[in-house]
């Protein structure tokens, strides 16, 4: 069974009236104009990430502010209406799994003002006509509801949290409530791992939408990893003095991609120093017949190197990017895209990717409609303004890359012209 979810769903965040359902598919495109959601629809993917990664260790207040998702306090979040209803008292954000040969199952999570900031307020598990939710009642009383009865328990909401993560539910959660017990113990035994949460042993790697500077030289500093791939030029410094082979391969993928953007021949480290402490720089050979710094070539290489590195460097991973055509010619943009495909089929990975670039979303049909890539793989999210609101509209492909259900505003805002231009049916 796929681990990883199948739709990401948010109900009363930001711009968001109600609840707004995303599919989520080993290619996701976000698109739409500035401003719709795009950015807060990948930052509540990314909080969900890490409370489902580690079930056993949930944090009540988890951090909204996560470099490259910052979303500000409760009140910066939590949908602002008109009216008598004026602004959401709590906002609630989750994720679906479609299971083969199994009902639909999702886990979702309510947040509830606690200061300035979010905090959980509640959790709640669906799996078909099935469902539980544990729900904070104030400092030591937690409710929970289910289609047999509801039951208040004197233990902290985070206990109770902890009790639902376990493999089975202890006898000590309604000692008093046979029905409700079992109930929840059969719910919880036969929930299959990966809908309960997503794997920790795999990564959600974010790209935000501008990447660090290049340097003339760097000093060899810690390889922690950033949103901005600050720590990318140490990686490539790492394995070039001290993993010939890992260096070999990567560098493999990054002059195969030079060479079909047409951005770069080669790329290599120039060390001052016979020590790993020591000072280097990165060098580019692009059109001309000796390498030159980094910093002496067209800005699209600093700026893409983060992403390819990354993504050369993981299996099995997902990749959330923002606008990764940044300063790439339209030739790279497209280029782009075909690495993605291709490391979607070389190694598993998945991609979040937010873009206003048509040449990466038309790259992407182009390959549906080779064969590279099913259709089933790849969908795209349009963030689409209606009024003081925004609605996502789920766009799919046939096996042929024309659009499947794309609203009359898509093709106003993105399609109308590539479709003249690629041949696709109108």
């Amino acid at each position: 069974m796929d681990r990883w979810p199948t739709e990401c769903f948010v109900k009363d965040v930001r711009c968001f009236d109600g609840v707004e359902r995303g599919l989520l598919r080993p290619i996701t495109l976000l698109v739409g104009e500035n401003s719709t959601g795009k950015s807060a629809f990948l930052g509540c993917y990314a909080i969900l990430h890490r409370l489902l990664s580690s079930p056993l260790s949930v944090p009540l207040d988890p951090d909204f502010n996560e470099e490259p998702f910052p979303m500000g306090s409760f009140r910066e979040i939590a949908r602002a209406r008109r009216g008598p209803g004026g602004r959401a008292d709590e906002f609630r954000i989750g994720v679906g799994f479609q299971p083969d040969d199994s009902p639909t199952a999702s886990v979702s999570v309510g947040f509830q003002q606690q200061g300035a900031q979010p905090t959980i307020a509640a959790m709640r598990y669906e799996r078909g006509d099935s469902h539980v939710e544990v729900r904070s009642l104030g400092a030591k009383r937690t409710l929970l509801a289910t289609p047999v009865g509801d039951h208040e328990l004197e233990m902290p909401f985070g206990l109770a949290l902890l009790l639902l993560s376990t493999p089975r539910v202890p006898e000590v959660i309604a000692l008093d409530a046979p029905r409700l017990r079992d109930y929840i113990s059969e719910l919880m035994d036969n929930w299959p791992g990966p809908e309960r949460r997503m794997e920790a042993s795999t990564s959600l790697i974010a790209v935000a939408p501008l990447r660090a500077k290049p340097r003339r030289t760097y000093d060899p500093g810690r390889e922690t990893a950033s949103p901005e791939g600050l720590h990318v030029p140490m990686r490539l410094m790492r394995l070039h003095r001290t993993d010939k082979d890992n260096w070999g391969r990567l560098h493999d993928g990054l002059v195969a991609f030079g060479g079909e953007s047409g951005m770069f021949a080669d790329i290599r480290v120039k060390a001052h120093g016979r020590q790993l402490s020591d000072p280097f720089q990165l060098q580019v050979k692009a059109r001309s017949a000796s390498h030159a710094n980094i910093m002496d070539v067209g800005y699209g290489v600093s700026q893409s190197l983060p992403i390819l590195v990354d993504i050369l460097s993981e299996r099995q991973h997902a990749f959330m990017l923002q606008q990764p055509e940044v300063h790439l010619h339209p030739r790279g943009q497209a280029e782009l895209a075909s690495f993605f495909v291709q490391s979607v089929h070389d190694n598993s990975n998945r991609f979040l990717i937010e873009t206003h670039s048509d040449y990466i979303v038309d790259r992407v049909r182009i390959h549906v409609r080779r064969g590279d890539i099913s259709a089933q793989d790849v969908a795209i999210l349009y963030f689409e303004p209606n009024g003081n609101a925004v609605s996502i509209r789920n766009i799919t492909l046939d096996e042929y890359g024309n659009l499947q259900d794309a609203p009359a505003g898509y093709r106003e805002f993105f399609a109308k012209e590539t479709d003249r231009v690629l041949g696709f049916e109108e």
